[in-house]
């Protein structure tokens, strides 16, 4: 983990996602001050998730064939243009036009750098990789809230999209100055020799069941993330304020992901990802009903602790899927279910404000939580979270789920 390629990454990304996590908390209220209301506000969060979703299975599978680098500087590259097209909206439909090609930049930069760092782990060691890997997007995501707001408190909201844009055209220069075009990898990864299309990707269970729980608990992002920021406002939260709740539930999730990794790596990796699940529905459920500022803080805290054994769960899984059927493959089918999710709670979220209220699509979101919770217990039932050569060559329906990768 101290290698190039893996340190390069880890600064660009938690770059890039300071820059994006900028704009996430006002774009809402931005949009609404251009005249968005309802469903319209809830697209402005995230209709770049239709744009994620259309391109990411693309992207992972074309880095697969040719490369992941040059994906991830034109990812960055897009989201450099998109920050400047903000500064130029007149309206909330040039805003969701650009917010619309801020998608195809997630596609090509998370996508694509995850698979890279999968290329990378050797074989047992996935979730201490990813829990610590994961970091850069989570610092990234909690400190960009916050220096979004103090810059929009001192300078407007131009100030926010013009540092978005320096962040992100500085993070395009360290890849490809520094990030090596190809990264050493794994031997055991090598034997498979993917080049699995999606249909066939599909068919097996943990790639499956990957792609589908992704969906369900981005469902939460969709329709609470959209709407909290203009929750927190109506509690009288200034701006600065709005991205320190934000940055509460990134910095507990940055904290227990590293955490989390050697426990991935040496239980169930279903059990964990389920026991996350109920801890962040529980969380949901209760900022649904919270009515103080500080309480909603703490409250994001409990669901950044929750997300955090989800995600390196999750990220050691595809990257044991992601050896037999194709690391960007996998891992960019996990991405357009992200983006489905996203673009469906956004769309319900907004339906149940406008008929029941700003606290509506929390109890949402911990529905679909537990719902995914569900969904790994019965459809990952007795499919192999770990490796064994039979497995990376294709022995997916082996009777031991949890077998240990040899040398382990």
């Amino acid at each position: 983990m101290t290698s190039r390629p893996f340190v390069v990454l880890f600064c660009a990304v938690a770059v890039a996602t300071m820059g994006i996590s900028m704009v996430s908390p006002i774009l809402p209220v931005y949009a609404e001050e251009l005249g968005a209301t309802g469903i319209w506000t809830g697209l402005t969060f995230s209709i770049f998730a239709v744009t994620q979703t259309i391109i990411s299975p693309f992207a992972g599978r074309w880095s697969d064939r040719y490369g992941r680098k040059p994906f991830i500087i034109l990812g960055l590259l897009f989201y450099f243009v998109a920050a400047f097209g903000y500064l130029t909206a007149e309206t909330f439909v040039q805003v969701l036009a650009f917010r619309a090609l801020s998608g195809c930049g997630t596609s090509l930069i998370f996508s694509v750098a995850r698979a890279y760092i999968g290329d990378m782990v050797p074989s047992g060691t996935e979730g201490r990789w990813f829990g610590v890997f994961a970091v850069a997007d989570i610092v990234g995501f909690g400190i960009g809230p916050i220096f979004s707001g103090a810059l929009r408190d001192s300078f407007g909201f131009d100030s926010v999209f013009i540092g978005m844009a320096i962040l992100m055209g500085s993070s395009a220069a360290i890849v490809a100055v520094l990030l090596p075009r190809h990264p050493a990898q794994d031997r055991l990864s090598r034997l498979a020799e993917p080049s699995w299309g999606f249909v066939q990707a599909l068919h097996d269970r943990l790639v499956l069941g990957l792609t589908v729980l992704m969906g369900l608990t981005s469902l939460t992002f969709g329709a609470v993330f959209s709407f909290l920021s203009i929750r927190l406002e109506h509690l009288g939260a200034a701006g600065l304020a709005v991205g320190i709740a934000f940055a509460s539930e990134s910095f507990a999730s940055a904290a227990s992901q590293p955490l989390f990794g050697p426990l991935v790596d040496r239980h169930d990796r279903r059990v964990i990802v389920i026991a996350g699940l109920v801890g962040s529905a529980a969380g949901l459920a209760a900022l649904g009903a919270a009515g103080a500022y500080w309480l909603i803080v703490v409250l994001m805290v409990v669901l950044g602790i929750g997300q955090a054994a989800t995600m390196v769960a999750v990220a050691a899984m595809q990257v044991v899927a992601g050896r037999r059927a194709g690391m960007g493959t996998v891992i960019g089918l996990g991405s357009a279910g992200n983006g489905v999710g996203i673009v469906v709670g956004s769309v319900v979220g907004g339906a149940l404000v406008e008929v029941f209220g700003l606290g509506a699509p929390f109890y949402f979101g911990a529905a679909a939580m537990l719902l995914g919770a569900a969904h790994v217990a019965w459809l990952l039932r007795n499919v192999p979270t770990r490796e064994t050569l039979e497995v990376i060559l294709g022995g997916d329906e082996a009777t031991d789920p949890e077998l240990v990768t040899p040398g382990s």
